[in-house]
């Protein structure tokens, strides 16, 4: 029995809610977790999960987010970097997101801007335009006036 609730908890890990930062609470810092968490007071800092992050209706976040799937209905000022990024109705976000997938709710709040990105696409992106060229001088521009003739 016991063998078989381990094995069970194993394969459903990446489900596994392990984390959270209740509401009235303050976390200042670095903060990486295996699975999930979620966010119903304050944090301030950087926060990488392997799981899914979710910051409720209270929670409020100034931070470097990372995590698998991100869902935001409180406030965030940072940047966010995960595979699918969700803002619900009450979410205000201020920042920056890198993900492949972005939804936003109607009535959220999303100033900032957003780079979508796949495997692919990131690929010649890099390729294409990041690539830097030297500097050169602008041409001169010749202006004639037909009124000086």
């Amino acid at each position: 029995m016991l063998g078989k609730k381990e094995s069970s908890t194993a394969a459903s890990s990446s489900q596994t809610l392990n984390t959270i930062i209740g509401r009235g609470t303050l976390f200042e810092g670095v903060m990486r977790v295996e699975n999930s968490v979620r966010i119903d007071g304050t944090f301030k800092g950087e926060l990488v999960c392997s799981g899914v992050l979710t910051i409720s209706q209270s929670g409020e976040v100034y931070a470097q987010l990372e995590g698998k799937e991100v869902y935001l209905n409180g406030v965030v000022r940072g940047h966010i970097h995960a595979e699918k990024v969700r803002l619900d109705s009450q979410a205000r976000f201020v920042g920056d997101v890198t993900t492949s997938a972005l939804a936003i709710s109607e009535g959220a709040v999303f100033h900032g801007k957003c780079s979508m990105e796949s495997g692919e696409l990131a690929a010649l992106y890099e390729k294409e335009f990041r690539q830097e060229e030297p500097a050169r001088s602008p041409e001169p521009i010749k202006v004639s006036s037909a009124a000086s003739r």
